[in-house]
C-alpha cells in the first residue's frame, strides 16, 4: 500500500500538471486573441489603403458652376425707379427659328398702323427671349415712343415711363451687334439700313427700349446697338411719323406716338399675346 506521504506527492503532482494545462490553455487563448486582433488590424489597414488609393480621403470636388446661355442682371426698382418688375425671361431659351414681331402704332394724323418685324432667333437668342417675355407680360402695350432722332433716323420706343432710363427690373447684354465694314467699292458700308430694329442700349445696357430705323444709319465709331430684326411690313408708318417732325429744340414727336400693342409669335404664324 502506498503510504500517506506517497499519495500526497501524487496529489501535488496532479495539481501541478493541471496548473500547467490551465497555463497552456490561457497562453493558447491569448495567442488566438492576438492573432484575431492582428488579422482585424491587417484588414483595416488593407481597407484603408484601398480607400486611400480610390481617393476616399480626398476633399470633395467643388460643386460645378451651373452655366446658362442668358444672364439677366437684376436692377432693383427701389433703387432704379424707372424700372418695372415683370420677372425675368428663361435662362436657356430656344436658339433657332424665326419670330414675327407686330407693333401696332398710333400717332393720330401723323400715321398709324402695324409695323411687322422678322427676327432670326439664332443671331441673338437672349435678345429674342427678352422681347418675347416682355410682350407676354403686356409690357409694351399702351406705352409711348418718346423720342424721334432725325440725325440717327430712328424712332425710339419701349420705355414704360417715357424716358431713356425706363425698362424692366433687369438688364442684359445682347449679342447681335453688326461690324462696321467696307462695301465692295471700299466705302464704309451701312451698319443699320432703313428698316432695322435694334435695342436702344440705354445707359450701356439693354432692357426694353428699341429703335426703328426709318433711314440708313452708320455710327462714326464702333456699333453698340444689337439688332433685333428687320421690318418686313409697315415701314411707311414710321416714315410718316418721321415726316411730321419733332417739337422745337427736342426729340419729342410732334404728335404722341403710342404703341397700342406689341406681340411676338413664331415665324409664319399669326402673332399671339
Amino acid at each position: 500500500m502506498a503510504t500517506t506521504k506517497t499519495r500526497q506527492k501524487k496529489l501535488e503532482r496532479e495539481r501541478y500538471e493541471r496548473k500547467l494545462v490551465r497555463m497552456a490553455q490561457r497562453q493558447r487563448r491569448k495567442r488566438q486573441i492576438q492573432a484575431g486582433v492582428g488579422a482585424f488590424l491587417a484588414l483595416v489597414l488593407v481597407g484603408f489603403g484601398v480607400a486611400w488609393l480610390a481617393g476616399a480621403f480626398e476633399p470633395d470636388p467643388p460643386e460645378p458652376i451651373e452655366s446658362h446661355r442668358c444672364t439677366w442682371l437684376p436692377r432693383d426698382p427701389a433703387e432704379h425707379p424707372d424700372r418695372v418688375d415683370v420677372g425675368v425671361p428663361p435662362q436657356d431659351p430656344p436658339t433657332e427659328g424665326t419670330k414675327t414681331i407686330t407693333i401696332d402704332l398710333d400717332a393720330g394724323d401723323s400715321g398709324a398702323g402695324e409695323v411687322v418685324v422678322t427676327s432670326d432667333v439664332a443671331k441673338d437668342p437672349c435678345g429674342t427671349a427678352n422681347l418675347q417675355h416682355l410682350a407676354s407680360q403686356g409690357f409694351y402695350d399702351d406705352t409711348v415712343c418718346h423720342s424721334l432722332d432725325p440725325d440717327m433716323g430712328a424712332l425710339r420706343c419701349g420705355s414704360p415711363n417715357g424716358s431713356d432710363l425706363g425698362g424692366p427690373s433687369y438688364a442684359f447684354w445682347a449679342e447681335n451687334i453688326p461690324p462696321i465694314a467696307a462695301d465692295e467699292s471700299g466705302e464704309q458700308a451701312i451698319t443699320y439700313p432703313a428698316g432695322t430694329v435694334a435695342y436702344a442700349d440705354a445707359a450701356g445696357e439693354n432692357g426694353s427700349q428699341f429703335l426703328i430705323f426709318y433711314q440708313d444709319y452708320t455710327p462714326e465709331n464702333a456699333a453698340t446697338l444689337p439688332i433685333i430684326g428687320q421690318v418686313t411690313e409697315g415701314l411707311d408708318v414710321v416714315e410718316s411719323i418721321a415726316d411730321a417732325g419733332v417739337e422745337e429744340d427736342s426729340t419729342t414727336p410732334v404728335e404722341e406716338v403710342r404703341i397700342r400693342s406689341l406681340t411676338v409669335a413664331d415665324g409664319g404664324t399669326e402673332p399671339v399675346q
